[in-house]
C-alpha cells in the first residue's frame, strides 16, 4: 500500500478533526457519509447564512485531506435548509462530539446496520421485554424462546411472542399450527400501515398457541405471516420503509409503534421477541433500539466469536453504551453431552475476553463504579446461561402435536436458563420503574 493512500476506516476521522478546526462556522455540523463512504459536510442552514470564503476554505481543505473518500470542493458541503431531507434522517444522526461551542453527528447512509448505534426508543409501556439474537443461525435460539414461554406460562404468566424472524419465519409455525393461524401477520401490517390501515387488521394477527391450553397462563402470538396472507415477498420489501409525510417515521419506530399498540391492548406480564439472525436491522432495532433485556446466543467456535467480536467493537461508540451493555446475557447452547464441564470452561473463558476486550471497562485496584466483572463472576454477562443438547429438542415441533412441551425435556436442557433469564428479566424490569 503507498504511504499516502487514504482508507475507509482513516477517512471519518480524518474528516472528524478537521471540522472541529471550523470553529465559528456552526454550532451544529454533520458529517454525512454515503454508500460508497464518502464524506462531506451538512450545515443546518441555507447557502446565504454562510460566508463565501469560509465555505471554500472548508470545502478545499476536505477535498484534498480526503482523497477518493471526499467530493470535489465545490460539492463538498451540503445545506439542510435547502434540501428535502426527512425529519427522520436527521433525528437519526449520531452524535461524535459535543462541547459547549459546537456538536458534530454522523448521519450514516448504510444499507444495512445503521440501527445498531442509534438512541433508543421512548417506551410507552414498563412491560418487561427479552430479545433472542444469535449472531449465526441453527443455535437453538427459537426452540429456547419457546419453551421458556411455556415455562412462564405455566406460572402463570400472560406472555405475547412476536416473530421477527421475518426473512425465515420459524417460530410462527412452531407455535400455531396451520388450522390456529390468524388471518395476518406482521408483515401484512407493515403494508397497510404504510398506507394508513394497520389499525384496522390489528385485532386479526394475534391468537393464542395450544402449547399452553392447561397451563394457568397464557402464550399468545404474533407471527410473520397469517393464514390470509398472500404475496409475502412483495409484502417483505416493503417492510424496511418509513413512512415519510405526516408521520415521518422510520421502519424501527414503526415497529415500536406496533408492539406498544399490542403491549397496550394486551397487558401482558413479558414480551418475547425472537429477533433475525446476524447483523440486520431487525436485530439492531430489538436488541438495542426497543428497551428490552438481550439474550445472545453462542456456540463454542472461533467464527461465532469473531462475528460478535465485530459487533461488540462497533458497540464501542454506542451513545449509549451503559444502558446496552447492561442489558445483555450470552448463552451457550446446544452444549454437547459429552466433556460438558471442558466446554463450560473454554465458553466461559471465550465469552469473557469478548467482553473484557469491548465492552468491560478497564478497572483500577479497588474501583467500584465500573462496569467490570471477574472470569468466575456468575453474575456476569459473560457468565454464560446453558442449554444443553437433547435429542428431543432436533424434532422440536409441539404445535404439531396433541401435548404441550414435555416438562422432563424442558428441565434437562433449560432448566438452569429458565430460572437464571426469570430473574435477570423480572429484576431488571423492576429497577427501572419509578
Amino acid at each position: 500500500m503507498k504511504k499516502d493512500t487514504i482508507l475507509f476506516e482513516q477517512a471519518l476521522q480524518i474528516a472528524f478533526e478537521k471540522v472541529k478546526l471550523y470553529d465559528s462556522i456552526s454550532k451544529t455540523i454533520t458529517l454525512v457519509r454515503d454508500l460508497r463512504g464518502r464524506i462531506r459536510i451538512l450545515l443546518p442552514e441555507s447557502r446565504k447564512n454562510y460566508q463565501d470564503s469560509v465555505i471554500q476554505n472548508l470545502g478545499e481543505d476536505l477535498s484534498q485531506s480526503l482523497g477518493p473518500y471526499g467530493y470535489k470542493p465545490e460539492d463538498m458541503v451540503l445545506y439542510a435548509k435547502d434540501l428535502s431531507l426527512e425529519e427522520s434522517e436527521l433525528r437519526d444522526g449520531l452524535v461524535m462530539y459535543r462541547d459547549d461551542r459546537k456538536t458534530i453527528n454522523l448521519l450514516d447512509r448504510q444499507v444495512v446496520g445503521q440501527d445498531w448505534l442509534k438512541e433508543p426508543y421512548a417506551r410507552e409501556t414498563t412491560i418487561p421485554r427479552a430479545t433472542f439474537f444469535g449472531i449465526k443461525g441453527g443455535v437453538g435460539r427459537s426452540t429456547a424462546l419457546v419453551i421458556w414461554a411455556w415455562y412462564l406460562a405455566k406460572q402463570g404468566k400472560k406472555v405475547v411472542v412476536f416473530d421477527l424472524d421475518l426473512e425465515s419465519p420459524g417460530l410462527s409455525s412452531t407455535l400455531l399450527p396451520p388450522e390456529a393461524m390468524p388471518d395476518f401477520g406482521i408483515v401484512d401490517w407493515f403494508v397497510e400501515d404504510g398506507v394508513g390501515q394497520g389499525d384496522r387488521i390489528l385485532d386479526d394477527m394475534i391468537l393464542a398457541t395450544p402449547i399452553a391450553a392447561g397451563l394457568s397462563g397464557e402464550i399468545k402470538v404474533v407471527p410473520a405471516f397469517g393464514q390470509k396472507t398472500r404475496e409475502y415477498l412483495p409484502k417483505l420489501s416493503r417492510c424496511y420503509a418509513g413512512i415519510p409525510g405526516g408521520k415521518n417515521q422510520s421502519w424501527g419506530e414503526r415497529l415500536e409503534r406496533l408492539v406498544n399498540e399490542i403491549e397496550n391492548k394486551e397487558s401482558p406480564d413479558i414480551v418475547l421477541l425472537d429477533s433475525r439472525a446476524g447483523v440486520h436491522d431487525i436485530a439492531a432495532v430489538a436488541v438495542t433500539r426497543m428497551g428490552s433485556f438481550s439474550f445472545l446466543f453462542a456456540v463454542d467456535s472461533s467464527q461465532t466469536w469473531k462475528a460478535y467480536s465485530f459487533l461488540f467493537d462497533y458497540w464501542k461508540r454506542h451513545p449509549r453504551l451503559n444502558e446496552i451493555r447492561a442489558n445483555l446475557q450470552i448463552v451457550a447452547s446446544m452444549i454437547p453431552e459429552t466433556e460438558r464441564d471442558p466446554y463450560l470452561k473454554r465458553f466461559r473463558e471465550n465469552a469473557w475476553d469478548l467482553f473484557r476486550e469491548n465492552l468491560y471497562d478497564e478497572a483500577p485496584k479497588d474501583a467500584t463504579d465500573v462496569f467490570n466483572f471477574d472470569l468466575n463472576d456468575e453474575d456476569a454477562p459473560h457468565s454464560p446461561l446453558p442449554m444443553f443438547w437433547h435429542r428431543a429438542l432436533q424434532e422440536f415441533e409441539p404445535a404439531g402435536r396433541t401435548s404441550t412441551v414435555e416438562e422432563k425435556t424442558a428441565e434437562d436442557a433449560l432448566g438452569d436458563f429458565m430460572r437464571r433469564a426469570e430473574k435477570l428479566v423480572f429484576s431488571e424490569a423492576e429497577e427501572r420503574l419509578p
